[in-house]
């Protein structure tokens, strides 16, 4: 095991940010960490690293953190008046690196900016230059938090797939974000945190074991009626229905009516609206 936290406590101020967190990092798992803005997801990252003390419990390393770890974070820091190149350069000293600069830029799509003022990058290419770095020492363990913010489309869909070819060279990634399509599509395991406690840890796998119906509504109280009836859990006008000893019956009654509805393998977005009834783009409660 590359990681385990051992019922760990962190509190700043009078709010307890961690309480009682108790997870392990295998070889090769990509992790999703889950949750809702202040919901700890940072903290853990940064308490893994080092950035920031834990006040209870324990953490178990079994890596160095400055030659097997590669990070990610939200906000991008470079020094100021260097190119693209000469900071990752920079950057391959601190852990000694033997990966080729050339490779680095070509992971994060920067090969044509190699010679650019990292001043004059645009936002999406300062988060590649992140996901470039976070590479440089070759690292058994990655670290990635809100990775693609910033990015557009086709950058995203870039960054994933070297994701891709990075978890088939065996190595672990952890990450953090709110897209969870992308989550969905890419990591295994899912860990939701909320109020610094974990609440659920969901394997892909299992996922792929259960169902979800979704109807398709016209208004408000249509929705509100069929609710009432089957349960589940609405938003903009589709009721989301899990429970599996309701799916005969359920289904059985929309074709009677001839309502719109799918039937559909459960996804990491329905364990989100099940565990805290929000929308995972905008944090807020839904009506």
């Amino acid at each position: 095991m590359l990681l385990k936290f051992n019922q760990v406590e962190k509190r700043f101020k009078e709010k307890q940010v961690l309480s009682g967190v108790s997870f392990g990092i295998d070889e090769g798992e990509s992790i999703a960490l889950i949750g809702p803005n202040g919901a700890g997801k940072t903290t853990m990252i940064r308490s893994v690293l080092g950035l920031t003390s834990i006040d209870g419990g324990e953490i178990i390393r079994n890596f160095n953190t400055r030659k097997d770890v590669g990070v990610m974070l939200q906000h991008d820091l470079f020094p100021d008046h260097l190119r693209v190149r000469e900071v990752i350069e920079l950057h391959k000293s601190y852990s000694k690196s033997n990966v080729s600069t050339h490779a680095l830029l070509e992971a994060g799509d920067l090969v044509k900016e190699a010679r650019s003022m990292v001043q004059n990058l645009s936002g999406g290419q300062k988060r590649r230059l992140s996901f470039a770095l976070s590479l440089a020492a070759d690292p058994k363990l990655l670290f990635l938090d809100e990775p693609t913010v910033g990015m557009d489309v086709t950058a995203s869909r870039m960054f994933w797939n070297k994701i891709r070819e990075i978890q088939e060279q065996g190595k672990s990634i952890f990450v953090t974000s709110h897209h969870l399509d992308e989550l969905n599509d890419y990591c295994r395991r899912f860990i939701f945190l909320k109020n610094g406690e974990i609440i659920a840890d969901v394997r892909k796998e299992d996922l792929n074991t259960q169902k979800v119906i979704v109807v398709y509504l016209e208004t408000a109280e249509e929705a509100l009626d069929l609710q009432r009836q089957f349960g589940g859990l609405m938003e903009d006008r589709k009721l989301y229905v899990t429970d599996k000893n309701k799916h005969s019956v359920l289904c059985a009654y929309l074709q009677q009516r001839g309502m719109t509805f799918e039937e559909r393998l459960k996804e990491v977005r329905d364990c989100y609206r099940e565990i805290y009834d929000l929308n995972p783009e905008e944090g807020v409660k839904q009506a």
